[in-house]
């Protein structure tokens, strides 16, 4: 990847998994393996995106000891990054993996007091102007100030984001990418008063179009688990769309694979590929992640495998 670019992951976790055989609420369970590591979005979208081949530069908000063991285990693995370092201790996320189902459980993220909010502008003043490519990921931390934030000026960047709540003001100065689930999306429509009538053959030609002509947004992609993912844009005020069946994979863990695509996606947008490439390659990143434990074990053989596969199965929607 020739361009750096500069990924606010601004609400990171600590993650602990604890795989199970057999997972039942309300019953006591023996634990048979316990993996711990740095996570958050903007962490799995960098690890991805550097085995790649891309070059990312990290700025996330840490905090005590759990921050410690996020700064310390990114340094060690060349992640660039760019610390505010902040009073309370970063969070931590549990997941139970069990049979290749998930169920996660997210503590609350530390709140900001307004001193590390102004760390926070000056330090992403220290590098905006030299920065033409910026990735949101996920949401901001409790107390963030976001007017601040939506009050930068995007004049001349390439911004992708993988995020929904508290970007309004973001999508309104126009964004390359909005990459969101289906839940997302239908919380934007609700948001942007579009009827959200899934009953419809047109459902997605007409919501899509709809949320372009209203926002300047270049590429717009829906997630939706095991279903297809669906991508749009407009080109000269005409709608396309096109969408892409997952390939069937056998999952280890799945947490982190939205993470991973948005950082295929980041790959494939800069080595220029078409928006059909696009598709195809953050999907088979996105596959090819499921199948290991962790984002960065991924294997880019079976990525390029994936992605042959993909390649041939993008479907036009209508």
């Amino acid at each position: 990847m020739s361009r750096e670019i500069l990924v606010l992951g601004l609400n990171p976790a600590w993650q602990r998994v604890f795989f199970l055989d057999k997972f039942t609420p309300g019953e006591v369970h023996r634990i048979s393996k316990v993996k711990e590591y740095a996570s958050g979005k903007g962490i799995n979208c960098c690890r991805v995106l550097q085995l790649l081949g891309g070059t990312p530069r990290l700025m996330h908000f840490l905090g005590a000891g759990n921050g410690e063991k996020i700064f310390d285990e990114l340094s060690a693995c060349g992640i660039q990054q760019v610390p505010i370092w902040i009073r309370e201790n970063t969070r931590i996320c549990t997941t139970i993996a069990c049979n290749g189902d998930t169920t996660e459980l997210v503590e609350p993220s530390p709140t900001l007091a307004s001193s590390e909010n102004d760390d926070f502008a000056q330090t992403l003043n220290d590098y905006w102007d030299s920065t033409q490519y910026v990735a949101l990921c996920g949401t901001f931390p409790q107390g963030f100030d976001v007017r601040m934030f939506n009050d930068l000026d995007f004049n001349g960047k390439h911004v992708f984001v993988d995020a929904i709540d508290e970007i309004d003001g973001l999508l309104e100065k126009g964004v390359d990418l909005l990459k969101i689930n289906m839940l997302e999306y239908c919380k934007l429509l609700e948001r942007l008063s579009i009827p959200l009538v899934k009953s419809s053959p047109q459902f997605w030609k007409m919501t899509a179009t709809a949320v372009l002509e209203r926002l300047p947004i270049k590429n717009l992609v829906v997630t939706d688990e095991d279903s297809p993912v669906r991508a749009f844009r407009l080109v000269e005020k005409k709608f396309q769309g096109i969408q892409l069946q997952p390939a069937a994979v056998n999952v280890k863990n799945d947490i982190g694979a939205g993470d991973s695509f948005f950082a295929g996606w980041l790959y494939a947008c800069d080595l220029g590929l078409s928006f059909e490439s696009c598709l195809a390659k953050a999907t088979a990143v996105a596959c090819a992640r499921c199948e290991v434990e962790r984002p960065w074990n991924l294997s880019l053989d079976r990525v390029v495998e994936l992605e042959n596969e993909l390649a041939t199965k993008v479907e036009r929607l209508e």
